[in-house]
């Protein structure tokens, strides 16, 4: 219903991370699976943004990415609703593409294209050939707003 109203949702993975492994106890293991339903969404077409809640989180994307992918519990590393995981293509649009939709301002931000902002890192690893358990060891190597550097560790 969501989708056909044009609706999208923002969710948080870092709360995911943090929480998993006590959701279980306190509401069951098959809640606690569903919490954060980024598969099932997206597979009803509905917009999905990601977001940290920045400082109730550390705000580390990065983890944030890493627990849409992989779903582990930060105090056991179990895995909570794995049918809910979703690629890291996926992760990213959430961070991006999706995030500047959910500002209605999809015209200027959130995908690298000529007449857009040029907002972006570059970090000194990759994340598509790295297991999630080290995106968050990941440093940014350079940073673009607007199109200018702001940070440059080159």
């Amino acid at each position: 219903r969501m989708a056909e109203l044009g609706m999208g949702a923002n969710f948080n993975p870092e709360i995911k991370h943090l929480i998993a492994d006590s959701q279980v106890a306190s509401i069951g293991p098959a809640r606690a699976a569903y919490e954060w339903p980024y598969r099932s969404a997206i597979d009803a077409d509905v917009t999905i943004a990601s977001s940290s809640d920045a400082p109730v989180t550390e705000g580390n994307w990065l983890q944030g990415i890493a627990t849409c992918m992989d779903r582990r519990g930060k105090q056991t590393g179990k895995i909570s609703g794995p049918a809910q995981r979703i690629s890291l293509d996926e992760a990213i649009r959430t961070y991006t593409i999706a995030g500047a939709w959910q500002d209605h301002a999809e015209h200027f931000k959130g995908s690298l294209e000529v007449g857009k902002v040029a907002d972006f890192c570059v970090l000194d690893g990759r994340l598509s050939s790295s297991p999630t358990d080290q995106f968050t060891t990941m440093k940014v190597a350079l940073t673009a707003v607007d199109g200018r550097i702001t940070h440059d560790r080159l």
